[in-house]
């Protein structure tokens, strides 16, 4: 018994020691408290918390529309590749607390790493004056501990939550190409419809870059030419109406019918009809153009 509880003693020792040493061997970065500055940037297409951190780089949390939220670790010198790092959230030393602390891993791409996992608690952390550290594992030996500075951090996580509430529905990315499928013989709008013609519409109203909206009907080659052709133009003229209901100006908006002469995919199968029964809608954006806030008066002229 007394040899065990020797080997134990020891092997605690050992590992204490160890830890001790690794802590000791760890390279730390924060900014001074007095220096700690938390900038918030945000409109309808992002919004974007970003802490500068002295001789290492930045930590960044950014909202973008219709995704999970994203936290972001940049580093000015430091390049890994599909690597992984932990980072958590810690109460400052002066500050105890019960409430439940979250973690989650980031992956290296370069010199980002980026995690959109259980981010939530991050944001809250800042709400209660809580850190960010994370724990980073590089090449060769070295290893960085990179904690926030938790101070001034309530403020900018006001302004991000309030943003988050006004972010537009989808992104360009999404709403740039939207495909409305349609049931046979039908041109009736479904509500599935609606909610893409709403994020479609909030979208052209908040991009001033956005020249035209493209409308292109088409249908299956179940019956008739011609009576395909103006089913077609049947659904691309509620689609286009629908639009302007929202709020669209006509001018912006230009329709077009093909009838079944367009196919996507062979009308051979029912499974081809039914991708055939078709509006597209097509945002077009002046070229080069990023996107950028429409004016009220003069964006919206017919």
């Amino acid at each position: 018994m007394k040899a065990s509880a020797h080997i134990l003693i020891f092997s605690l020792f050992i590992s204490t020691s160890l830890s001790n040493t690794a802590a000791a061997n760890m390279t730390r970065y924060q900014t001074p408290f007095e220096q700690a500055i938390w900038t918030f940037n945000g409109d309808q297409f992002s919004c974007q918390i970003e802490h500068k951190i002295t001789g290492f780089g930045s930590m960044k949390m950014e909202a973008l529309p219709g995704e999970t939220l994203r936290l972001e670790l940049t580093a000015d010198w430091l390049t890994l590749n599909q690597t992984q790092s932990s980072i958590k959230i810690t109460p400052p030393a002066w500050k105890k607390s019960h409430t439940a602390l979250g973690e989650t891993q980031l992956i290296w791409h370069g010199n980002k790493a980026t995690s959109n996992t259980s981010i939530n608690p991050f944001l809250e952390a800042l709400e209660q004056g809580f850190a960010w550290q994370a724990i980073i594992d590089g090449r060769e030996t070295a290893s960085y501990l990179v904690s926030s500075s938790p101070v001034n951090t309530g403020q900018v996580a006001n302004q991000f939550r309030l943003c988050r509430h006004q972010l537009l529905p989808k992104p360009f990315s999404y709403v740039r190409s939207v495909e409305l499928l349609f049931s046979s013989g039908s041109s009736q709008i479904t509500m599935a419809h609606e909610t893409d013609l709403d994020a479609i519409t909030q979208y052209v109203k908040a991009d001033s870059s956005i020249t035209q909206v493209l409308v292109d009907a088409h249908a299956d080659n179940n019956g008739e030419h011609l009576a395909n052709l103006v089913l077609s133009k049947e659904r691309a003229d509620e689609v286009a109406a629908r639009l302007v209901e929202l709020g669209l100006p006509k001018g912006l908006i230009q329709v077009r019918h093909h009838g079944a002469r367009e196919p996507k995919v062979s009308n051979k199968t029912q499974d081809g009809r039914d991708a055939n029964r078709r509006v597209m809608i097509r945002l077009i954006k002046r070229p080069n153009k990023i996107a950028t806030k429409r004016t009220a008066g003069v964006e919206y002229g017919s």
